[in-house]
């Protein structure tokens, strides 16, 4: 149910906390609540089968607000090749690229536009680019959701292709493909340039003053 716009003012006001779970054996039920309520499309027994295995809990994640499950982020690898219907999950081996698809992705109605969803993109793309044989990370969208479609412009993602009858049961059917390559985002670079510049400045503050003592000893001897 949609919170009262009043309280829901009050609410982002007053700001929300929320911590992040992997998903489990022990909380995938409560995943499958969650896109039952906020997605069009309906997923089968494997897909939350596959969701919860060791190789993807660094690219799928949970949100929660107290006790209430909010929002949720889940991914997997593919090979560039492998078409997107497939449930694998499992990385390549022996080298080669793979790619990062965000499977589902969303949040609770009551709980958007407190920037939990772009805290968990965010922190997908930060991980990914720390990921090594990662061509992109991509995704399908409805042609008709201008709102998601601009969302993840805002993160470097671009429409690539269009899928003509991509979807089941729902209308429009066509998706289009949006795809970001695996690096930082921009704030995340500077962050990284700055602590490295700060890094180095203590460098050369330590250096300055292990040379002015060897010149203090050199004049007391």
């Amino acid at each position: 149910m949609e919170a009262p716009s009043e309280d829901l003012n009050e609410r982002k006001k007053a700001g929300i906390r929320t911590y992040t779970t992997d998903v489990t054996v022990n909380n995938v039920g409560q995943l499958r609540c969650l896109n039952q309520n906020i997605l069009p499309v309906t997923y089968t027994d494997s897909f939350y089968k596959d969701v919860v295995k060791e190789e993807l809990k660094d690219i799928t994640k949970m949100v929660y607000v107290s006790d209430m499950l909010v929002g949720a982020i889940c991914c997997r690898f593919e090979k560039p090749q492998q078409n997107a219907n497939t449930t694998s999950t499992t990385p390549t081996s022996g080298g080669g690229l793979r790619r990062v698809y965000i499977m589902t992705f969303g949040v609770l109605k009551p709980y958007r536009n407190y920037g939990i969803g772009t805290r968990m993109l965010k922190s997908l793309i930060k991980v990914v680019a720390t990921l090594k044989d990662i061509q992109d990370i991509y995704l399908h969208v409805q042609i008709s959701n201008e709102a998601a479609i601009n969302f993840y412009k805002r993160f470097g993602f671009e429409i690539i292709e269009k899928k003509e009858n991509y979807y089941r049961k729902i209308d429009p059917p066509h998706g289009y493909v949006l795809s970001r390559k695996p690096t930082p985002l921009e704030e995340d670079r500077l962050d990284s340039e700055g602590g490295e510049k700060e890094d180095n400045k203590k460098e050369e503050i330590k250096g300055s003053s292990e040379e002015k003592n060897d010149e203090d000893r050199e004049v007391k001897e």
